[in-house]
């Protein structure tokens, strides 16, 4: 058993740390485990198994994540959009339905670009002290302190850097929070893309519009995207090649409310169920509950 979480710690680059948090126990005991002086080792090593048995499986089993990145028309207006944020320095506005790849899409265009700072918000993370907390970490300034003291830590941290910061999931951002982050991008001369649900977009121009005012006036582009607007080519290029009426199942699955996002789930479970025919796709989209 030691020799096998070895090789697996080996073959995945782990740290005793890393390996110790994913097996469920502290790095000192693991320490102990290793060298051979742990009372009872059999407690870890069924902790070991329970590990090494759900690696197996997962390696074993079709996922989400067997699916490689595509380019959709989609993800390509993403993609357009964060670069000219980034070149123009403003604030810009991604927002639509769920499931279309908004997300996925940033993350495959930020990646290798060092001056890009990733931040995923959240209703915890909503008011500016905490938000500017999770912020502070990733650029590694003060964690802690006044508002104001945040507040000037991130403006010095930023101004001169020309950096782009983007914030995944910003409809969960607070009206304060927004008017923070417009001070901080008017003072620091950077990039600021906010991705969200239809929410971000709809507090600025709905009932709360004269609130958002000073913010909405700020936008350098903004981006509407939707189920609808993808197109056959889009699911030939992320499932490759399947037969016409498989492809325009899993088309329709795209223009419903479940988006990519649920035709990639319906796709990976046929497939684990072993069949990816039209009757597959659809039988397993009827046991999902979502109807084609």
């Amino acid at each position: 058993m030691k020799e096998q979480i070895l090789a697996y710690m080996q073959e995945h680059g782990l740290s005793q740390a890393t390996a110790a948090k994913l097996i469920g126990i502290g790095e000192s005991t693991f320490s102990r485990y290793l060298s051979g002086n742990y009372p009872n080792p059999e407690t870890i090593e069924r902790k070991i198994t329970d590990l090494l048995e759900k690696e197996e499986l997962r390696h074993t089993s079709f996922g989400i994540q067997d699916i490689p990145f595509a380019v959709t028309s989609i993800s390509e207006q993403v993609m357009q959009t964060l670069e000219y944020a980034r070149i123009k320095r403003n604030i810009s506005v991604i927002y639509g339905d769920a499931g279309i790849g908004k997300t996925r899409t940033m993350r495959e265009w930020a990646k290798g670009k060092t001056d890009v700072i990733r931040v995923t918000a959240s209703p915890a993370l909503g008011n500016p002290k905490s938000f500017f907390k999770l912020l502070g970490r990733e650029l590694k300034t003060m964690k802690s302190g006044c508002i104001d003291d945040l507040y000037m830590d991130l403006c010095d941290r930023l101004s001169g850097s020309d950096k782009m910061i983007i914030i995944d999931e910003a409809q969960h951002l607070k009206l304060t929070t927004l008017e923070n982050l417009r001070g901080i991008q008017e003072t620091a001369n950077i990039a600021v893309v906010l991705i969200g649900n239809e929410m971000i977009y709809s507090k600025m121009v709905g009932r709360q519009q004269a609130e958002f005012a000073q913010l909405f006036s700020r936008i350098g582009w903004r981006k509407h995207l939707l189920t609808d607007q993808f197109v056959p080519a889009d699911v030939k290029r992320v499932f490759g090649s399947q037969d016409e009426e498989t492809l325009d199942l899993l088309l329709d699955i795209c223009h419903s409310k479940y988006g990519l996002r649920g035709a990639v789930y319906v796709y990976s479970n046929a497939s684990n169920n072993g069949d990816v025919s039209a009757k597959g796709i659809r039988a397993m989209a009827r046991t999902m509950g979502i109807s084609v």
